[in-house]
C-alpha cells in the first residue's frame, strides 16, 4: 500500500514527494498536458522514484454552461489516456450533478453522464474513483444511502470511490461501517481527518459554523486502527492519498503538515 498527497504537477511537488518520503501522488489536473509535457512529467517522476498513484479530474460535467459542461466530459477521456501514460488506471472526480435540481434529478443527471464516462473509462482500460465531499450536495456521492443507488442505477464495477472518511465525519455518518458495506467498490482513499470542536458546537449547533475542521491524519476524531483494521479485513489494495486542507498547517507549515501526516500513516503501513 503506497502513500501519497494531492497536488498539481509541477517539479517542486515531485521532488517535494521524495524528499519526504511519499511513494507518489494524485496529480489534479484539468484537461490532459500535451505529449511533450507528459515526457517531461514522466521523466521528472522516474528521476525522483515517484509514482502517479491516482489522476484526479476536477471538471464540472454539470456546470451551468452547457458548452464547459461539453468540454469537461470531452476532456475526462483525454485525462484518462494521460493516467496510462503516467502509470495508472484510476482516475478519481466528483460526480457533480445541477445544484438546484431535484433528489430525482440528479440522479438522472449521474445515470446518464456517467454511463458515458464509464463507458469511455472502461475502453481506455481505467476505472472511475468517486470522491465523496458533498461540495454543498453538488456531488451527489455524499452518503452511503446515495452510494447505494448510484451502483444500483449504475452497476458496471468500472465505478466506484474514492472513499474520504473525514466528510462522514462531519455529517455523523459511521465512516467505519460504510466503508465495510462499501469496500469492494473502494478504489482509492483519501486519508484526511476531521476535528470536531466541541464547544464550539454546543454553542452554535449543527447549523452553525467552525464545529469542525479538517486535520492532517491522525490529528482528528478518526479512529484510524479500526480504518486500517477494515482495510485489511476488504483485502483493500489500492493506494493511501493524503488530501491535506488542515488550516493549522498551512502556508509556510505544509510541508511539515504532510511529513506529520506521512508519519502517523506509516505505523499501519509496511
Amino acid at each position: 500500500m503506497r502513500i501519497g498527497f494531492v497536488t498539481g504537477y509541477s517539479p517542486q511537488e515531485v521532488e517535494l514527494a521524495a524528499r519526504a518520503g511519499f511513494d507518489g501522488l494524485e496529480i489534479s489536473m484539468r484537461a490532459a498536458p500535451a505529449k511533450p509535457e507528459l515526457q517531461r512529467m514522466k521523466e521528472a517522476l522516474a528521476r525522483h522514484g515517484a509514482a502517479v498513484l491516482t489522476v484526479f479530474h476536477f471538471e464540472n460535467y454539470a456546470a451551468a454552461d452547457a458548452a464547459a459542461a461539453r468540454k469537461a466530459r470531452a476532456n475526462f477521456g483525454r485525462v484518462c489516456g494521460a493516467a496510462r501514460a503516467l502509470g495508472t488506471t484510476v482516475v478519481t472526480v466528483n460526480a457533480w450533478v445541477p445544484r438546484d435540481a431535484s433528489l430525482e434529478d440528479k440522479f438522472a443527471h449521474y445515470q446518464r453522464t456517467f454511463g458515458r464516462l464509464a463507458e469511455v473509462a472502461r475502453d481506455q482500460g481505467c476505472v472511475i474513483a468517486i470522491e465523496n465531499c458533498p461540495h454543498g450536495l453538488c456531488n451527489i456521492a455524499w452518503s452511503p444511502a446515495n452510494w447505494e443507488r448510484m451502483f444500483n442505477d449504475l452497476p458496471t464495477k468500472t465505478v466506484g470511490l474514492e472513499f474520504d472518511p473525514s466528510h462522514l465525519v462531519w455529517q455523523g455518518i459511521d465512516y467505519a461501517a460504510a466503508l465495510r458495506r462499501f469496500g469492494e467498490r473502494v478504489y482509492a482513499f483519501h486519508a484526511k481527518d476531521t476535528e470536531i470542536l466541541g464547544d464550539v458546537l454546543s454553542r452554535v449547533g449543527i447549523h452553525g459554523s467552525g464545529w469542525w475542521r479538517f486535520r492532517i491524519p491522525g490529528y482528528g476524531d478518526i479512529n484510524w486502527k479500526r480504518i486500517f483494521t477494515i482495510l485489511a479485513d476488504i483485502h483493500y489494495r489500492g493506494d493511501l492519498i493524503i488530501e491535506h486542507e488542515d488550516p493549522i498547517f498551512r502556508g509556510d507549515r505544509r510541508e511539515e503538515g504532510l511529513r506529520l501526516g506521512l508519519k502517523f500513516l506509516r505505523q499501519f503501513v509496511m
